[in-house]
């Protein structure tokens, strides 16, 4: 960067680095003097920012490549951020819905929800809008950096409170490449802590990028004009699994349960129990004889627990994975003061996904394009225009694989699910206390979405002012075809019997689920946005950031109106009536399902064509202010309004309703078995699970605000102290409608509706969340062979409801819903208390131009060119909920049952072993009361979770060996990385359902036990 002005020395500035995202301030003092004399001045980019109140971290180049990363995933490393977090709870439904490894990874940033992350791709839109997953995740060698906004961050981004923004690289004037094989082999690895062998593995990641200028010979010469950069990567993995589960053993299977020491009740004999605990084979239904010889393998390890059965199966059977990815940019700078870029990128991820159970896993297939052309204008010596265009599609396939082969469903001769080819696989069997057996209940599920994205940004630099206004337009094509539960899920709990095996022998359900017809939606919505942002540098020390957004995203409409909503109210007051979208008849399309007569359906334009009111108020202000106390410390403080946008498969729910389609879920008489594999349903040609988006709801956001001090404590390091707290308001949560309160007698009787025979699946914005930490984050750029980067949170994250779609172990409904959501009031899934990350690249100090210089070629080649690096964190446990043991304890309200707690007792004073993790004893099903034998039906005690699972103590790490040639024009790498390397068990949470065989247990590990990896890399 030069300075001039006429009677002054002029001034260069070289070796500047701006990092995504940053604004830096750099300084120019210009002597009086001829202009001709130049002054070159040699300075990178400050570490303190002074002109922003944004508490962001970038992740550079360096970091990005040489640090160990398992899977080459570099969004693991916004770990090595404050307040965040990659290995909390996931997604299970969007695992099942989706599929792949983008809903097995889960980002929390800031005690926000893992669904509020926002990821940008070179400026442009790179998240899906079905999970909010990303959606093209590149080659670590195709990128150049990524910022993660964690805090209150400007006016020109949206849509979400977590902003991930990555850049890929661009070509130069001089030709750049690299090639890369990274091999792994369980032969390396240590065998699992619940593993009885080390399962098979093989993952080999290869690939290369070539970058230069575009050169034709004889015809053109793109050197300091046009340049490219071609990336490739490809993936191939063979790795089985360790999953280990509870099944019943063959004591279970024989109808003998004198093994229990206690009574089973004859279901069709009320008071009367079965002699000796002993079921007659006469009586064993020959359907669930079937099932059990077919699809529920017999236990194949030694279990643990009280009966000796807890994690009694291994599943390590092979997950098959395949990835081929490519990007290809290109960049003109031949135009004066205008650039140019294009880039393509396109990945290919087939993959084979088990599930708990041998050969009942099921296939994905995902397809990922985008493409941006970009445009950048300088006007004049104080304005810059920058316009981009990008489209994504993304199509993704989660299909069970049984589909279009086996009709399992027509083998047992289940009436009132699906029979469509597509839909084919084994039904869902779950008896209490044993893991669920059956192709995933939420398959298949197909999707094929495009994004097309226009942006314009006007950067103008006037006196004190550096304004900045822009806009965007999106326009998003959402469609699906799911199906959930289409096999149908059924259930034992032990109600009828007092135990849940006895029940199933018996053929008596306690609750029934199934599908019959093809939700399909093809949804479409509009996204604008614009906004004024504002540095105002009001003295030299004090400068004001202020700005404002406002953006509107219309709801989704379907293509052919095939949303049917539902007219309710909290009160009961009117009774339910459902809307199809639009105006005029009914049967428009010719919907396979009518509504039966006594039911309510209309089409009278009440709720639009939409799946939601309009919302045109949202308009998002933020301020903040930075005060530079000294040429080494700087003070930032500010806050901000961030609207989010939630996941469109949530708005899904309302194309799966009659007239398209029957989902059926009806819990059974509690006195009186009712539901048999002969007869799965009461009524036919009825539903009786029924789905709403609450309509008139506004749109959910967070109010964020921070104070920070940053101290330069060398020219290449600085500490940054900061507090951060946040409010989400009127966020989406499921709940559900027309539930029976917990009384005794038939729960359907006790529904405000009774003909609809179960409950309404709700989706509103009646959740909130309050979030407060101490940040620390130290870093040291790199400089004299080291850069380090640490961090620490101290911190406490509390809702009434952790997501749409919740993640793992956190209830999807709330306990009480038709009340109020205090009782679901506690720490969100996702809270952590402390975590301390560190991460650091260290050059041994030997070897040509090192500190400790080695001349002789050969003695170099031993022993210079060593580098060292690692990840070390330590993190609390993630909270979790103790839950009724099986039986009907509550009888009614449909959401989550909670236990009694102790007086006096706490669930957390455990003896934290694997065996019994937390004070059991902590916790009864209802106090004073047989489990077998409750009388006093209503809400427990417990919390929603009051207990913390396991802490994570793990440190990857990696070591590179260097040989350079050519003057170090040319560079081969040999790698070793090795993750969790201590060999430390990370455990999972314990079980935590009473009276089951893994209450207190702890049968299975967050991460894997030790691996290594050896890599080759060539680079020119």
């Amino acid at each position: 960067m030069k300075v001039e002005l006429v009677g002054f020395s002029s001034q260069t500035r070289n070796g500047i680095q701006l990092q995504v995202g940053q604004v830096a301030r750099i300084d120019f003092t210009l002597q009086v003097g001829n202009v001709a004399e130049t002054v070159n001045v040699t300075g990178g980019a400050p570490v303190l920012d002074t002109e922003t109140t944004s508490v962001g971290t970038v992740i550079e180049n360096r970091r990005i490549v040489e640090l160990p990363l398992n899977g080459r995933n570099y969004l693991q490393l916004a770990s090595l951020i404050p307040g965040v977090t990659t290995i909390g709870p996931a997604s299970s439904q969007g695992q099942q819905r989706m599929g792949g490894a983008r809903n097995s990874f889960a980002l929390n940033v800031a005690g926000q929800r893992v669904h509020f992350n926002h990821y940008s791709l070179d400026g442009m839109e790179n998240t899906d809008p079905n999970f909010n997953t990303y959606l093209f995740l590149p080659s670590i060698d195709a990128l150049q950096e990524f910022k993660v906004e964690s805090g209150v961050f400007g006016a020109e981004y949206g849509r979400a409170i977590s902003q991930i923004n990555v850049s890929t690289k661009a070509g130069t004037n001089q030709y750049h490449g690299v090639a890369f094989e990274f091999l792994r082999n369980s032969y390396f690895d240590a065998r699992n802590f619940f593993a009885r062998v080390n399962p098979p593995f093989r993952r080999n990641q290869f690939g290369g990028t070539f970058a230069g200028p575009v050169i034709v010979p004889r015809l053109f010469n793109g050197k300091d004009k046009l340049f490219f950069m071609f990336n490739y990567e490809g993936l191939r993995e063979r790795r089985a699994l360790t999953q280990t589960n509870t099944l019943p053993d063959a004591r279970y299977r024989s109808g003998n349960f004198g093994f229990l020491n206690k009574a089973i009740r004859d279901p069709l004999n009320p008071g009367q129990v079965f002699p000796n605990a002993i079921i007659p084979e006469s009586r064993i239904i020959p359907t669930s004889r079937k099932v059990l010889n077919d699809f529920f393998p017999l236990p194949n390890q030694t279990g643990t627990g009280a009966l000796g059965i807890a994690g009694n199966y291994l599943n390590d059977e092979g997950r098959r994975t395949t990835g081929d990815q490519y990007t290809l940019r290109a960049d003109l700078t031949a135009v004066k003061n205008q650039t140019y870029f294009f880039r393509f990128s396109e990945t290919k991820e087939p993959q084979y996904i088990p599930s708990a159970i041998t050969n009942q896993g099921n296939d994905v297939q995902i397809l990922g394009q985008q493409g941006v052309i970009g445009h950048t204008m300088v006007i004049g010596a104080n304005k810059v225009n920058e316009f981009k265009f990008g489209m994504n599609y993304f199509n993704s396939r989660n299909i069970q694989q049984r589909a279009f082969k086996r009709n399992v469903v027509s083998e047992l001769g289940l009436q009132g699910v699906s029979q469509d080819p597509l839909f084919w696989g084994i039904p869902v069997f779950q008896i209490s206390g044993f893991a669920s057996v059956g192709e995933c209940n939420d398959c298949p599920f197909v999707n094929w979405n495009t994004t097309f994205q226009f942006t314009d940004n006007f950067s103008w630099t006037r006196g004190k002012h550096s304004i900045k206004v822009g806009g965007e337009y999106r326009r998003v094509r959402y469609n699906q075809i799911g199906a959930v539960v289409p096999r149908g899920r059924f259930s034992w709990n032990g109600q009828y019997s007092g135990e849940p095996m006895a029940d199933m022998l018996l053929g008596v359900m306690s609750a029934t689920e199934g599908q019959v017809g093809a939700p399909i939606a093809n949804f479409r919505n509009t996204y604008v946005a614009g906004y004024i942002q504002d540095t105002w540098k009001m003295t030299p020390k004090l400068t004001m950031n202020w700005g404002l957004r406002w953006e509107y995203e219309s709801p989704y409409y379907d293509k052919h109106d095939a949303i049917v909503n539902v007219d309710f109210r909290w009160d009961n007051s009117i009774e339910p009536t459902f809307v199809r979208a639009g105006t005029g008849d009914i049967n428009q399309g010719n919907p396979a399902f009518p509504a039966p007569p006594t039911w309510r359906l209309v089409r009278d334009g009440r709720f639009g064509r939409g799946a939601g009111k309009p919302d045109r108020n949202d308009f998002g202000p933020r301020l903040g202010i930075a005060y530079q106390l000294n040429s080494k410390t700087v003070v930032r403080a500010g806050g901000g309004v961030y609207y989010v946008r939630d996941i469109g498969n949530a708005v899904f729910d309302i194309v799966r309703n009659i007239p398209f389609t029957i989902r059926q879920a009806e819990t059974a008489n509690t006195i009186t078995p009712n539901l048999t594999w002969n007869r799965l349903f009461t009524q036919v040609g009825a539903p009786s699970f029924l789905l709403i988006n609450q309509y008139g709801e506004r749109t959910s956001y967070v109010t964020q605000w921070q104070a920070s001090v940053q101290r330069e404590l060398t020219r290449n390091m600085s500490l940054e102290l900061t507090y951060m707290g946040s409010a989400g308001i009127k966020l989406r949560r499921l709940a559900s409608y027309n539930l029976p309160q917990p009384r005794p007698g038939n729960p359907n009787d006790n529904r405000a509706f009774p003909k609809f025979n179960g409950a309404f699946q709700n989706m509103y914005a009646a959740a909130h969340s309050n979030y407060n930490s101490l940040q620390a984050r130290l870093q040291h750029k790199f400089a004299h062979g080291i850069t380090l980067l640490g961090s620490y949170a101290y911190s406490k994250s509390i809702d009434n409801g952790s997501g749409v779609r919740t993640t793992d172990g956190d209830p999807l409904t709330p306990m009480d819903p038709d009340r109020s959501l205090w009782r679901d009031r506690g720490l969100s899934a996702f809270d952590f208390r402390h975590r301390l990350t560190t991460s650091f690249l260290y050059e041994l100090p030997f070897g040509k131009g090192r500190m400790f210089d080695i001349s002789n070629p050969a003695a170099n080649a031993i022993f210079g060119g060593w580098q060292l690096g690692g990840i070390l964190t330590f993190q609390s446990g993630f909270p979790f909920s103790p839950f009724c043991g099986p039986g009907n304890i509550q009888n009614g309200a449909g959401g989550w049952c909670a236990p009694d707690t102790i007086a006096g007792s706490k669930g957390n004073n455990g003896p934290k072993t694997v065996a019994q993790y937390f004070d059991t004893a902590a916790y009864v099903d209802r106090l004073g009361q047989n489990a077998a034998a409750i009388t006093d039906f209503r809400f427990g005690t417990a919390g929603r979770n009051t207990l913390i699972g396991p802490g994570i103590a793990s440190l990857d790490a990696s070591i590179n060996k260097a040989f350079k040639w050519m003057d170090g024009r040319q560079q081969i790498d040999l790698r070793g990385e090795f993750f969790n390397l201590p060999n430390h068990p990370v455990f999972a949470q314990p079980g935590s359902t009473l009276r089951t065989a893994t209450y207190g247990v702890i049968t299975g590990t967050r991460l894997d036990s030790r691996q290594i990896q050896v890599a080759l890399r060539y680079t020119f």
